[in-house]
């Protein structure tokens, strides 16, 4: 009876703490602060300055835990800032580390009371350790697949901005101009507009490229276009039968892609399909026979 009410209390405890550290890290230090900005210096300063003491020990214990260089901040810069900063990715580490070992210890202690497994002690602490090390570690696998989905997206809008841009080229605009015409053209747009902005501001193209180029994924296409834009710039050479060529092609691979992201999918459905059916014979075939046996007292 009593390892019955001990065990909960546990676990309530655990939970309770972090859902304190998670409050305390995040909502307490931003919302304190805007107050303080809306309202001057007052008794709340102690409150902040308390809660920015534990965000910044958790921070400096994740980075502790796992050092990272300046690949980080560029990796989180091409994620398109998925997180808003470092401090949040190392605070984001912790509490999700936190989160999936409480999991792992509700599942562990879940599977002993239920199901009588002998998981507790040594099977607890493998699972709650493994819970914990997938936690600390999702929030990196979340930076990957967003710079991912932002490669996948600057290829795809490619194919349609590079012609958009090549019409302008061919009616006399200058490359600038055609390139501030295609802003509107999401992610691919954007790095046009910028680097439009940029040259109009009378920054040079090597500057203009680089600052675009940080900021979005290594993509070897786009490495590309930026190469002659620069060469176009550098040299008056015209790039409307080039950019027209080259968005014709990819917009091939993207229709290529779709039709095969589309041949895959009814592959799933089939499948699927075969599966269900599968079963609905197994279960059509199997319960009428055991029915059968066990009227007959053979089970």
């Amino acid at each position: 009876m009593t390892n019955g009410i001990l065990v909960p209390l546990l676990l309530s405890s655990l939970a309770g703490f972090g859902v304190f550290l998670i409050f305390a890290a995040f909502a307490v230090p931003r919302a304190a602060l805007r107050r303080l900005q809306g309202t001057g210096a007052g008794p709340r300063v102690v409150g902040v300055a308390e809660a920015g003491i534990l965000e910044a020990a958790i921070t400096d214990l994740s980075r502790r835990i796992k050092p990272e260089g300046d690949d980080l901040l560029g990796r989180l810069r091409r994620s398109g800032w998925i997180y808003g900063s470092l401090p949040e990715l190392y605070a984001r580490r912790m509490y999700t580390a936190l989160i999936f070992m409480i999991t792992a210890l509700a599942v562990s202690v879940a599977l002993d009371f239920v199901f009588a497994a002998p998981v507790v002690p040594l099977g607890s602490a493998v699972l709650t350790t493994l819970g914990a090390v997938y936690g600390f570690w999702l929030p990196e696998r979340t930076i990957n697949a967003a710079i991912r989905r932002r490669r996948e997206r600057l290829l795809k809008e490619m194919g349609f901005g590079l012609e958009r841009i090549a019409l302008f080229l061919a009616s006399g605009a200058d490359i600038a101009d055609a390139l501030a015409q295609t802003r509107n053209v999401g992610l691919f747009g954007e790095a046009c507009g910028r680097l439009a902005s940029s040259l109009s501001m009378g920054r040079s193209i090597l500057e203009a490229t680089e600052d675009v180029r940080k900021d979005l994924p290594h993509t070897p296409a786009f490495d590309e276009f930026l190469g002659m834009v620069t060469i176009s710039i550098q040299q008056g050479q015209s790039l409307a039968g080039p950019f027209r060529s080259r968005a014709r092609a990819m917009r091939g691979r993207l229709k290529l892609a779709i039709v095969e992201e589309a041949n895959r999918a009814k592959i799933k459905v089939t499948l699927l399909t075969s599966i269900v059916i599968l079963l609905a014979s197994l279960i059509v075939t199997i319960v009428p026979t055991l029915i059968l046996l066990t009227s007959e007292g053979v089970i």
